[in-house]
């Protein structure tokens, strides 16, 4: 189960060995980018790969939320939340061997 509230789903034990740049671009990517366009209003390539890296050197949701709080203003926790939620969501649907979701474009 992925947690629901904030503290618990920052203390949730990730599977990092999971992650790989496969992951990351085919499973996170794609979401971090809508989110980008969603945010700002247009796509910012070095952003979404600032995110994806941040991903891949396994820095902490609350790391992760200081770093992007500058661009994302007041949607910074909105936006790791929900990332956070993606990245433990797609590990499990990976490990379970279901393809990436377009439910995570949402």
């Amino acid at each position: 189960l992925i947690p629901t509230t904030k503290e618990a789903l920052f203390a949730h034990a990730v599977e990092w060995e999971a992650v790989s740049e496969e992951f990351v671009t085919q499973r996170i990517r794609p979401w971090i980018v809508k989110k980008i366009v969603d945010f700002i209003g247009e796509e910012e390539d070095t952003l979404c790969t600032f995110i994806c890296s941040q991903v891949l050197k396994r820095t902490q949701p609350r790391e992760l939320l200081e770093n992007v709080s500058m661009v994302f203003d007041d949607e910074a926790e909105t936006f790791v939340v929900k990332l956070w939620r993606l990245i433990v969501y797609e590990i499990g649907a990976q490990q379970a061997g279901i393809p990436p979701s377009v439910v995570s474009l949402k």
